[in-house]
C-alpha cells in the first residue's frame, strides 16, 4: 500500500481491497463446493478471517489517517464518552459541529460492527460460508462507485481547467 500510494495515491487501496475480496471470496466458494471443508479445516478459515479483518483494519487507519479503526469498539466506546461529554463544556459553535460530527462518525462504526454482526450471524444460520458473499459484494460497488467518483471529478477537473 505504501508503495502504490506514493506512486498512484489515488487506487492504493486497490490492492488491499482486492486481496481481502480474494481471501473471503475463496473461502466461501471453497465451502460452497466442499461443503465438509469448513468443518475439516476451522482453523485455517478463522486465520483468513482473522487475516482479512486486519488487513481491512490497517486500510481503514492508513486511509483516514488513523481517525477510523473498524474493529477496535473498545476504543471507540471511551472516544465517544469523552467527546459526550465535551458537549458539556465547550460551547463555541465551531467545536461544538465537530465534536457532534465526531460523535455521529462513531457512533455510525459502532452501529455497523452491531448491524453488521447481527447481521452476519442470522446469515450464517440460513447461508453458512456463503453469507461471505455479501461483503465481497460490497467490497466490488465501493471499488466501482469509488472509481466512478474518481473519474467523475478528474473530468471536472479537466473541464474546469480547460474553460479557465
Amino acid at each position: 500500500m505504501k508503495w502504490a500510494s506514493k506512486y498512484r495515491s489515488h487506487n492504493s487501496y486497490i490492492f488491499p481491497i482486492s486481496l481481502e475480496i480474494g481471501i473471503m471470496l475463496s473461502i466461501s466458494l471453497t465451502c460452497f463446493l466442499a461443503s465438509t471443508w469448513d468443518q475439516k479445516y476451522p482453523s485455517v478459515i478463522a486465520s483468513a478471517l482473522l487475516f482479512s479483518m486486519g488487513l481491512q483494519n490497517a486500510l481503514v487507519t492508513k486511509v483516514s489517517q488513523s481517525v477510523v479503526r473498524t474493529t477496535h469498539l473498545t476504543g471507540l466506546f471511551t472516544d465517544l464518552g469523552i467527546e459526550l461529554s465535551q458537549l458539556l463544556f465547550y460551547k463555541e459553535n465551531a467545536v461544538h459541529k465537530s465534536i457532534r460530527m465526531s460523535i455521529f462518525l462513531k457512533t455510525m462504526i459502532i452501529s455497523g460492527f452491531f448491524l453488521g454482526g447481527m447481521l452476519g450471524g442470522l446469515g450464517y444460520q440460513h447461508f453458512q460460508l456463503k453469507i461471505l458473499l455479501l461483503p465481497v459484494v460490497m467490497l466490488l460497488v465501493a471499488l466501482w462507485y469509488d472509481r466512478l467518483l474518481f473519474r467523475y471529478y478528474h473530468l471536472k477537473r479537466k473541464f474546469s481547467d480547460s474553460t479557465s
